[in-house]
């Protein structure tokens, strides 16, 4: 049988373990930037440093997909038009276009739905 001090630091610890688990973190995502034209490969560094400055930017990698950068963000810091104005100032006058990348998991399904008729 636990004595006394032992229950209530049994206690304790799940009370602030579930304190922690219980913590709302905030919402993320990961947008994926795809890079076109002829002077990407030489401005793609420069382009993941502009990215990688701005607040709410987590991560940043232009390794992972060729010819496309992914970018982790804090959702209530940073909209996709944000970054891809980023991404065409930091590549100047080259060219090289950016523009955000839409999967089939992220596009609105909804509009693609066929409508019902009466």
């Amino acid at each position: 049988m636990l004595n006394k001090p032992a229950i209530l630091l049994v206690g304790l610890s799940l009370f602030l373990g579930s304190h922690e688990t219980g913590r709302a973190e905030p919402a993320q995502d990961r947008i994926a930037i795809m890079l076109s034209g002829p002077d990407c490969p030489a401005l793609r560094n420069t382009v993941t440093a502009a990215l990688q400055q701005q607040t709410g930017v987590l991560h940043v990698d232009a390794d992972l997909m060729p010819g496309h950068v992914l970018i982790d963000i804090v959702r209530q810091h940073l909209t996709e038009a944000e970054l891809i104005a980023v991404a065409k100032k930091a590549s100047g006058e080259g060219h090289c276009k950016a523009e955000v990348m839409k999967s089939c998991i992220s596009t609105d399904m909804a509009s693609q739905l066929p409508s019902k008729r009466p």
